[in-house]
C-alpha cells in the first residue's frame, strides 16, 4: 500500500524553515512569539516574556515580577502550499518571589490534511490528517548576581499517518544560561545594559515511530546569542540582539560544511512611550537543502495589559513568487 508520506515529509522539512532534513519532527524548529520573529529571531540574550520555554528558560528568571503573562501565537505557515498548513503557540510565564521564574507552553503544528493511495494507482481512497504536538514545563533561577540557569523538560508527539508507524513519541531538555553583564560594576553604567545568553534544545532520545527509534534524531540545537540595551527611559527604549544557532543533529560533514551550515539572525526593537514598539531585523539560514535569507520586521502596541504584536518573516526563495513572507501573530496577556 502506498500513502502520500512523502508530502507529509517535504512540508515538515519546509515548515521546519529549511532546516537539516536528517532530524525528525522539524516542525519543532519554528521559532515563536512575533516579537522575536520581528528581531530576526534573536532573543535568546532577551528571553523576558512567555516565550522564554522555547528560546531560553533560564530567562524565567527575569519575566515581570507579581504578574502572570500568557502568550498566544498564531501563524498561518507557508500559504503558498496549502491553507492548511499552521502553527500555534500557547505560552505562560510567571515570577516567583525568592525562587525565581517557571513558565511552560504547547506547540501545535497542522501538517494538513492528505491523501491515501494504495496499488500505484493515483487515485486517492481516503484522507487522514497529519499534526505534531509538544508540551514544556521550564523554570530558570538567579544563581549568582546577573546570572540565571534555566531548565526546561518536553514531551513531544508526531502523528504523520494513523497506522503505529505513522505515530511517534520522544521527551527532551533544554539546558539554558543567561549573564547580565554587571555595567555598574565596571564603570560603564553610561553605556547602558548588556546580556549574553545560550541554550541547548531538544536534547533527548530519537523519536520513536511504531517501536522505531533508528534514524529518527530530535532537532537537537545549539543557540547563542548577545543582547544591548543602550538606552531605557521613560519616553524611548531600544533593544539590538543578535543570536547564531546550529543544528547538531548528524554532524558529520567536513569541518568547512558545517562552519558554514548554520543560523544567524541579528534585530532590534524600539519603543515609543511603552505603547508602540517597531521591530527590525535579518536573518541567515543556511542548514537547509537551500539559504533562507533576507529582511524581517514587526510592530507591537501596548495597553493595559495587552500587547499585540505581528511579524513578517522571509520564506524559502522559490517559494516567494506566491509570497515573500510569512506573517506571525502574537497577543500578549499580563494580569
Amino acid at each position: 500500500m502506498y500513502r502520500y508520506l512523502f508530502l507529509i515529509l517535504g512540508t515538515v522539512m519546509l515548515v521546519g524553515e529549511a532546516q537539516a532534513s536528517t532530524a525528525s519532527v522539524i516542525w519543532m524548529t519554528i521559532t515563536p512569539g512575533a516579537r522575536p520573529n520581528g528581531m530576526g529571531e534573536a532573543f535568546v540574550a532577551i528571553s523576558d516574556d512567555a516565550t522564554a520555554s522555547y528560546w531560553n528558560p533560564a530567562g524565567l528568571a527575569y519575566v515581570t515580577p507579581e504578574k502572570n503573562e500568557v502568550t498566544l501565537q498564531h501563524s498561518n505557515w507557508l500559504p503558498q502550499l496549502a491553507d492548511d498548513l499552521y502553527f500555534e503557540y500557547l505560552g505562560y510565564a510567571r515570577y516567583l518571589e525568592g525562587w525565581g521564574g517557571v513558565g511552560g507552553s504547547i506547540t501545535f503544528m497542522s501538517m494538513g490534511e492528505q491523501q491515501e493511495t494504495e496499488g500505484g494507482s493515483p487515485e486517492p481512497i481516503g484522507t487522514f490528517y497529519a499534526y505534531g504536538v509538544s508540551a514544556t514545563a521550564a523554570a530558570g533561577t538567579e544563581v549568582a548576581p546577573g546570572v540565571s540557569v534555566g531548565l526546561g523538560v518536553k514531551f513531544i508527539y508526531d502523528h504523520l499517518f494513523y497506522e503505529d508507524i505513522g505515530k511517534g513519541s520522544s521527551f527532551a531538555a533544554d539546558l539554558g544560561v543567561l549573564y547580565h553583564i554587571p555595567m555598574d560594576d565596571l564603570g560603564l553604567a553610561s553605556l547602558g545594559n548588556a546580556s549574553i545568553g545560550a541554550c541547548l534544545s531538544n536534547l533527548g532520545p530519537n523519536m520513536s515511530y511504531g517501536g522505531q527509534s533508528e534514524g529518527n534524531p530530535l532537532p537537537r540545537t545549539i543557540r547563542a546569542g548577545l543582547a544591548y540595551e543602550p538606552f531605557d527611559t521613560q519616553m524611548t527604549q531600544l533593544q539590538v540582539a543578535v543570536d547564531y544557532s546550529k543544528l547538531l543533529t548528524n554532524v558529520d560533514d567536513g569541518f568547512s560544511d558545517e562552519i558554514t551550515e548554520n543560523k544567524w539572525g541579528a534585530g532590534a526593537e524600539y519603543w515609543y512611550y511603552d505603547l508602540l514598539g517597531l521591530r527590525a531585523g535579518y536573518i541567515h539560514d543556511t542548514e537547509g537543502a537551500s539559504t533562507i535569507q533576507g529582511l524581517t520586521f514587526g510592530a507591537g502596541i501596548r495597553y493595559s495589559g495587552l500587547q499585540f504584536d505581528m511579524a513578517f518573516v522571509p520564506v524559502e526563495e522559490s517559494l516567494q513568487g506566491s509570497g515573500k513572507y510569512n506573517k506571525k501573530f502574537s497577543l500578549v496577556v499580563q494580569f
